[in-house]
């Protein structure tokens, strides 16, 4: 039995395949002499691990030798998964087997992101009181990324939201002669719905996509890992500060968006319809409620804390690579806002029986 063939001098694919593979006997171990390869590309590095892959499926051990520490690096960063067969024929499942299978992933799932809202929980309202406290430096930091550095484009962005409600309603009033009510309908519509869901839309895409990009780029990188090696926690030093952030960050910006949604109609009912500005702003308080405002800023708070757990897990658990990342990646922007509007439709629905 072949227990051990040494190859030597420069790389070669073919031949090397034939001596290996073809020469060798099941159960055997070879091991490949690469001393005298000073370096390896990034293919040559993929072939070396599908000789690896196709011995282990004729029942050969593969293993490599006097490999120099430039021909290591073209190991790093390769997925041996994506080096198997293309061809490798997959087992159908019945379509009851299918259900159960996305059943189990299904509970996968539940069961990581229950985990992963127990470790943010524990190390906010836990750890604390045994002098383990929150990083409130890194939330800070977060909360200026997610909050101040989003300012403009939540600004612009309402007040243009709320110029487009006032022209659209001034077509339909003025025929009734209530134009004065441009400002009831952009008042309640910007407080109640559109201020709080145009602010979460903006900062599941701005926000969470950096968020799960670099959460899913330091889990492919193995930099969460070696955290956990050193005794760091990953819930106390980079999950619960980016949801705190969330938390903190997207209700103000709702706030801003009112006020900017509210001066974008004023703008249009006062400039271009000549509404007066005394009337319009009279108008405004008057049909302002303090439950219009704790409505956006209840729906604002909850959006926050989707967006910063969907963001989260989506990046925490990244799989494949690069590839990974960017799928995650844009996963998680999709997920948070179909979130975000279903819970907005459900609070829409419960506030409006309790009114």
């Amino acid at each position: 039995m072949l227990t051990n063939n040494h190859i030597s001098g420069a790389l070669a694919l073919a031949p090397l395949r034939e001596q290996v593979l073809k020469r060798a006997e099941p159960g055997s171990r070879v091991v490949v002499n690469l001393s005298g390869v000073q370096k390896l590309s990034g293919l040559d590095a993929a072939a070396l691990l599908r000789l690896v892959i196709e011995g282990k499926e004729k029942g050969i051990e593969v293993r490599f030798s006097g490999l120099s520490a430039e021909a290591r690096q073209a190991f790093t960063g390769l997925d041996a998964s994506l080096l198997e067969h293309a061809a490798t024929p997959t087992e159908s499942l019945s379509p009851i087997e299918e259900v159960g299978e996305q059943t189990l992933d299904l509970l996968a799932t539940a069961r990581r992101l229950l985990e992963m809202i127990g470790e943010i929980t524990y190390w906010f309202f836990i750890a604390p009181w045994h002098g383990k406290g929150v990083k409130w430096e890194r939330t800070g930091e977060q909360i200026v990324k997610i909050g101040l550095d989003g300012v403009p484009i939540v600004s612009f962005l309402s007040f243009l939201i709320g110029a487009v409600l006032a022209l659209n309603a001034a077509s339909q009033l003025r025929q009734f002669g209530a134009s004065i009510y441009i400002a009831n309908l952009v008042g309640v519509s910007m407080t109640r719905e559109m201020a709080p869901l145009l602010t979460a839309i903006i900062a599941a895409g701005r926000s969470g996509s950096a968020i799960t990009a670099e959460l899913g780029t330091m889990v492919v990188s193995e930099e969460i890992d070696a955290m956990r090696t050193m005794a760091l926690s990953p819930g106390r030093f980079l999950l619960l500060p980016r949801v705190l952030a969330l938390l903190c960050a997207v209700p103000c910006l709702t706030v801003l968006s009112n006020l900017a949604g509210i001066f974008g109609g004023y703008w249009v009912g006062v400039i271009v319809l000549g509404l007066g500005s005394r009337n319009y702003l009279q108008q405004t308080s008057q049909a302002l409620l303090i439950s219009d405002l704790v409505t956006g800023m209840v729906k604002s708070t909850m959006f926050a804390l989707l967006i910063g757990l969907v963001s989260c897990y989506r990046g925490f658990y990244v799989h494949g690579g690069a590839e990974g990342v960017g799928t995650n990646t844009t996963a998680s922007v999709v997920t948070s806002i179909v979130l975000c509007i279903l819970a907005d439709a459900v609070f829409t629905t419960i506030f409006f029986y309790f009114d």
